[in-house]
């Protein structure tokens, strides 16, 4: 019986990670972009994205509805970054937080609630190879890093920096194409 309860928690744990790897994949390229109007490098960009997505993850069984997850991580987003520009203050060339998010806002929203996206992007992970697959689950899982990844793989971290980098492409690409053929839903 007690096998029967771990195999059900890893099931779920299984399911509740897939869920938020399609999920933070989907909005990933908002949040970096959404970020990078509030600070100045896209190095740091990277780095408060990586740390959203961690603290994402760890509260991720607390978001009872997935659909508002686009919406809940942009504001995760947004506190990591204003904590980040926060560190910056003594800077003179930082701006002011109200100016910074009033410039971000003027870009306009991000609508979280797009069915067909989402749809569109279940499709195109399907349709990568189960090695790609992994990789880009691994690489965009929670704390982990791609210098982590290519160590781990026995690879030169600019080689698995270029195939990311692909495959990336290549799924907004296949969304693209998805969502421009109606195949999303």
């Amino acid at each position: 019986m007690l096998t029967s309860v771990n195999e059900l928690v890893v099931t779920d744990q299984k399911t509740s990670y897939e869920t938020f790897m399609r999920l933070l994949i989907e909005e990933e390229s908002a949040v970096k972009a959404y970020v990078r109007r509030l600070v100045p490098t896209w190095h740091d960009v990277e780095e408060i994205v990586q740390q959203t997505s961690l603290i994402a993850w760890k509260k991720f069984n607390e978001l009872d509805n997935h659909e508002k997850f686009g919406g809940w991580i942009m504001t995760i987003a947004r506190f990591e970054a204003l904590k980040f520009r926060r560190s910056l203050a003594r800077s003179p060339l930082v701006f002011s937080d109200k100016l910074a998010e009033q410039l971000a806002d003027a870009q306009g929203t991000i609508d979280a609630s797009d069915a067909d996206r989402k749809h569109a992007l279940e499709n195109c992970l399907q349709k990568l190879d189960e090695k790609p697959r992994k990789m880009i689950l691994a690489v965009y899982q929670p704390g982990a890093t791609i210098r982590e990844y290519a160590h781990q793989q026995s690879r030169p971290e600019q080689a698995v920096y270029k195939s990311i980098q692909r495959l990336r492409q290549k799924l907004l690409d296949c969304v693209k194409d998805t969502l421009a053929l109606g195949e999303g839903s």
